[in-house]
C-alpha cells in the first residue's frame, strides 16, 4: 500500500465523525512527509486514504515475526573461538573476511528478492528461513576453513538476501505514525540475536564444543523461524503490487540518491571493526581475561544496540528520519575517535561497548524510513535492496581492512579506531547534501 503523499489530496468523507477525524489525522500525517518522485502531484482517492496503515493490531504480531527473523546470527564470538580453538593459524584478515562474506552476499543479491517481493508478494521468507537453518546444521559437519566460507558466507548470505529486504519493508505496510520506531524494533532483532549468541552460544562452544553447540542452536533457530513464518503477513492487496522496474533510472539521475548511497558506502566501512574485534581487543589489553569476560563486551554492545535502534526510531518519528540518521552516524564516528582510541582497561571497554552499541547500527534501522521519506513507500523492498548495494564494499572489506591495518601497524588499535571512526564522520558529512537539498531549513522536521 503506497503512502499518500500528494499535498493536492482532497478528501470528502461522509462517514461518522470519528471515522472522518481518523482519516483526516492520518492523511495529514502522510502529507507532511516529503513528496515522492513517483507520487508527487498524483491525486489520491478516498479509498486510498481510508486504507492507511492501522498503526497497531495485527501489525504488532508481524513485527514480532520480523524480529525473530532478524535475530538469527552467531558471528562475532565465533570468530574469536575459531582463532583460539579451531583455526589458530588463520590470520585476523582471513577470519574477518569470513565474517564479512555473509553481509557481502546479502548486499549483492538482496535487490533481486526485494524487487520480486514488491511485485509478487513477500513469500521468500520461507526459503530464506529454511536456508539459514540448513546452514547452521551444515556447520555441524564442517571441518575445514573453506567449508565455513561456503556455509557461513555464501549460504547464509543468500538466506539473508531472501529475508532482510522483506522484513525491513513490512513495517511500512502496517505502520505510518510509528514507522521508524517499528522498523527500528525489527532491525534491533539482529542486535538481540547477537547479544544472545555472544553470551549463550559462546558458553555452549566452551562447554559442549563446536559440533554440539551448532546442533543445539540449529534446533533453536529452526523452531523460532518456523513460528515466525506464521506471524508474518503482507497487508498489500495483489492489485497494489507494481510492475517490476529492474533498473529505475529515475533514481540514478537524482543526486539525493547518490548522497544517501555514498553515506552508506563510507559509514559501513567504519561500522563493523569494533563489533568484530572487540573480544580480541579486550584479550590484548587484558591478557588474563577469561573467555566469558572477553565476550561480554560484545553482549553488552548488542543489547545496547537493540535499545538504541528502538529508541532512535521513536525519536525519528518526532525529529524526522533524515535528521536522526545524520545524528547517529556522527555520534558513532565520534565515539570511535574520542572513546575507543583512549580505552585501556575493562571498565573503559564496557563503557565504549555501551556508547558505541547505542548508536552504531541505527543507520541500518533508519534506512527504510529515510527511503520512504525521500521517495515514498510503493517500492520500498526493491529500493531497500538497491540501497544495500552501497553497503557491499564495506560489508566485504571494512572489517578485513581493519584487520589488515591492525596487523600492518603492529597491533596499533589507534590506527584502527581512526580509520573506522573517520570514515563514519565522512559518511555523515556526505548525507548533509540529501538533507538540505530536500529540506533547506536547518531546524525542520525531516
Amino acid at each position: 500500500m503506497d503512502t499518500p503523499r500528494s499535498e493536492k489530496t482532497h478528501v470528502e468523507v461522509s462517514a461518522d465523525e470519528d471515522g472522518a477525524d481518523k482519516v483526516y489525522k492520518y492523511a495529514s500525517a502522510a502529507c507532511s512527509a516529503a513528496p515522492s518522485i513517483y507520487e508527487k502531484g498524483v491525486p489520491v482517492s478516498v479509498e486510498e486514504v481510508e486504507d492507511l496503515p492501522p498503526d497497531g493490531g495485527r501489525g504488532w504480531l508481524v513485527i514480532l515475526g520480523c524480529v525473530i527473523f532478524s535475530g538469527a546470527t552467531v558471528w562475532g564470538v565465533t570468530e574469536e573461538y575459531f582463532k583460539a580453538h579451531v583455526f589458530p593459524d588463520a590470520s585476523a584478515p582471513v577470519l574477518s573476511t569470513l565474517g564479512s562474506m555473509s553481509g557481502m552476499f546479502m548486499t549483492l543479491l538482496s535487490v533481486i528478492p526485494g524487487k520480486l517481493a514488491d511485485r509478487y508478494g513477500y513469500k521468500a521468507r520461507f526459503p530464506g528461513g529454511f536456508l539459514w537453518t540448513l546452514s547452521m546444521l551444515l556447520c555441524v559437519f564442517a571441518t575445514k576453513l573453506w567449508h565455513f566460507f561456503v556455509i557461513m558466507g555464501v549460504i547464509q548470505g543468500l538466506a539473508n538476501a531472501l529475508v532482510y529486504p522483506l522484513i525491513v519493508a513490512l513495517p511500512a505496510q502496517w505502520f505510518l505514525r510509528y514507522r521508524a520506531l517499528t522498523t527500528g524494533i525489527v532491525v534491533a532483532g539482529s542486535s538481540i540475536g547477537g547479544a544472545v549468541s555472544s553470551l549463550v552460544f559462546r558458553q555452549m562452544l566452551t562447554s559442549l564444543g563446536l559440533k554440539k553447540a551448532f546442533a543445539i542452536y540449529t534446533a533453536i533457530d529452526g523452531t523460532f523461524l518456523f513460528a515466525a513464518w506464521f506471524m508474518i503477513s503482507e497487508r498489500r492487496k495483489p492489485s497494489d503490487r507494481k510492475k517490476i522496474i529492474w533498473v529505475d533510472r529515475s533514481f540514478f539521475s537524482d543526486p539525493v540518491f547518490w548522497s544517501l548511497g555514498l553515506c552508506f558506502f563510507f559509514t559501513v566501512f567504519g561500522y563493523l571493526s569494533p563489533i568484530f574485534f572487540l573480544p580480541t581487543f579486550a584479550k590484548q589489553k587484558i591478557p588474563n581475561l577469561s573467555d566469558l569476560l572477553s565476550a561480554l563486551p560484545v553482549t553488552v554492545l548488542n543489547f545496547s544496540a537493540a535499545s538504541g535502534r528502538t529508541l532512535i526510531g521513536f525519536l525519528a518519528d518526532r525529529i524526522g528520519p533524515v535528521n536522526a540518521m545524520w545524528a547517529v552516524i556522527t555520534l558513532s564516528g565520534l565515539t570511535q575517535l574520542l572513546v575507543w582510541t583512549f580505552v585501556s582497561n575493562y571498565a573503559g571497554i564496557m563503557a565504549f561497548a555501551i556508547m558505541y552499541g547505542f548508536v552504531c547500527g541505527c543507520f541500518l534501522s533508519l534506512s527504510p524510513a529515510v527511503a520512504a521519506q525521500l521517495w515514498g513507500s510503493g517500492r520500498l523492498a526493491g529500493l531497500s535492496g538497491l540501497m544495500l548495494l552501497f553497503n557491499l564494499p564495506g560489508n566485504s572489506a571494512g572489517a578485513p581492512l581493519g584487520g589488515a591495518i591492525l596487523t600492518g601497524t603492529g597491533n596499533d588499535w589507534t590506527a584502527v579506531s581512526c580509520y573506522s571512526g573517520g570514515l563514519q564522520i565522512l559518511g555523515a558529512t556526505v548525507l548533509l547534501y540529501a538533507r538540505f537539498k530536500r529540506e533547506p531549513k536547518v531546524f525542520a522536521r525531516f
